[in-house]
């Protein structure tokens, strides 16, 4: 009888006997060591930007169709995969994402980001944000308060908010891969938060048109009433959007008539949180020779 040990959150079987599928990977050459292709698939899954399907990923990265299908199974049993459609597709699960998101928020920690993002609320004069898109909501990874804020606004580190009418929620959705839009943006809600929220679909898809065709979003009083917000993609080496950073003020102290000389600002800030947090070079394509 097999025994099971516990590690972590799903259990691990101890080592088996060769199997029919393990003599495949060895005549198709593919000697690497399991915890290689196990990395080499995650990195492929997440840097894909969209669902895959399980024939791309194999021939990516040059592995047998059937041990594909095993190392995905076994990843989506421990939540670092998932299928999230129709079931042919695989992509990012919940554990990845935690860890993604663990992992970005413990580089933002470090000095030279969270000085950045202190230097730029100093440049502007309002408060700054960092936020990252977790399932169906934006989580603030990083925030600096203004001292002159006349709001008492809730909104620390790993706060969440609704990606319909907050400027970083309507940034992330705008340059989401087709699909994927398509598919959040048919099961999203819309719900009234202030008299201004886009609550009609056609209209907020074409405010996402928008958004699109110019790189950046604003929050118009859109979620609380009396708040103008901002918001501008920071993107890694191939040009994909990994975090969104932000200002937020008073309605009466910034407008959409006041924000065009900021924008600059903001867009030179976000090249410059994506140099200090090191995701400003172009990823390396998995080595297949691991």
């Amino acid at each position: 009888m097999t025994r099971k040990i516990a590690l972590g959150s799903a259990p691990l079987q101890e080592p088996r006997e060769p199997t029919t599928e393990d003599a495949a990977d060895t005549n198709s050459g593919d000697r690497r060591p399991l915890a290689d292709r196990v990395l080499a698939l995650l990195d492929a899954v997440a840097g894909a930007g969209q669902p895959m399907a399980v024939k791309d990923i194999a021939e990516k990265l040059a592995l047998p169709k059937p041990t594909a299908h095993r190392l995905i199974a076994m990843l989506e049993e421990r939540g670092f995969l998932a299928r999230p459609f129709d079931g042919r597709l695989v992509t990012v699960g919940p554990k990845l994402r935690t860890l993604a998101l663990n992992t970005l928020r413990s580089s933002l920690a470090q000095a030279p980001s969270h000085a950045r993002l202190r230097a730029l609320s100093l440049e502007l004069g309002e408060t700054c944000n960092i936020g990252v898109l977790e399932g169906g909501d934006v989580v603030y990874l990083d925030r600096v308060e203004v001292e002159n804020w006349p709001l008492r606004l809730e909104f620390g580190v790993g706060s969440r908010v609704p990606l319909h009418c907050t400027a970083m929620g309507k940034l992330f959705l705008a340059f989401l891969p087709e699909l994927p839009r398509r598919r959040l943006l048919d099961c999203l809600p819309l719900p009234r938060m202030s008299a201004a929220t886009l609550c009609d679909p056609a209209l907020f898809r074409a405010e996402l048109e928008r958004i699109a065709a110019c790189g950046h979003s604003l929050d118009d009083e859109e979620y609380m009433p009396g708040v103008f917000c901002a918001a501008v993609p920071i993107r890694d080496g191939a040009g994909r959007m990994v975090a969104a950073l932000a200002v937020q003020a008073p309605k009466v102290r910034l407008s959409r008539e006041s924000v065009a000389d900021r924008l600059p600002v903001l867009h030179r800030a976000a090249s410059d949180m994506a140099h200090a947090l090191g995701i400003d070079a172009a990823p390396a394509e998995p080595a297949l020779s691991l």
